[in-house]
């Protein structure tokens, strides 16, 4: 597949980055001429952050509900803002945009402390405790090709007689 960009090229942002990484201040920069979805507006009340962790996949099909009506108009750059710290969480956007021709490209902050749990607690605007942040620290995908992506498997489609 063809990474290179056109001018005529529609653009689908994955970023991924644990809270407090500066992934959404990334975002904003890469979305500037385009939208950023992020399932934390979800979760948004009154202009405050409500989270509930019950909720969270529901956030999740929201947040890609908005992301297809994004590209059925074609808006470009469309940037997807969540954590995806495991390949199978990024799957469904990514098959999205190639079902609407969009080029999929995982971004990442550069900030040093990235992966610094301690670091990343202190700074995360949402409260998101540190062994939270350290248990997703514990299940980083390091591979985020489209082929891995699009290869991963969702939680509940493994079951002890799917497994590979």
């Amino acid at each position: 597949m063809n990474w290179y960009r056109t001018a005529q090229q529609k653009t689908l942002y994955i970023m991924r980055g644990l809270s407090g990484s500066d992934k959404s201040t990334l975002a904003k920069e890469l979305g500037q001429n385009g939208i950023v979805v992020s399932s934390d507006n979800y979760f948004m009340e009154d202009g405050e952050y409500k989270f509930d962790p019950a909720k969270l996949r529901q956030a999740h099909t929201w947040a890609q509900r908005q992301i297809e009506e994004a590209m059925q108009k074609g808006i470009t750059p469309i940037v997807a803002d969540n954590t995806n710290v495991m390949a199978w969480e990024m799957r469904p956007i990514v098959e999205l945009a190639l079902k609407y021709g969009y080029q999929p490209e995982v971004r990442e902050p550069s900030t040093p402390w990235k992966f610094n749990a301690e670091e990343l607690a202190k700074r995360n605007t949402h409260g998101v405790p540190q062994e939270v942040i350290e248990n997703k620290l514990n299940k980083w995908d390091e591979d985020t090709s489209l082929e891995h992506i699009l290869q991963s498997k969702m939680p509940w489609e493994t079951t002890p007689d799917n497994e590979d």
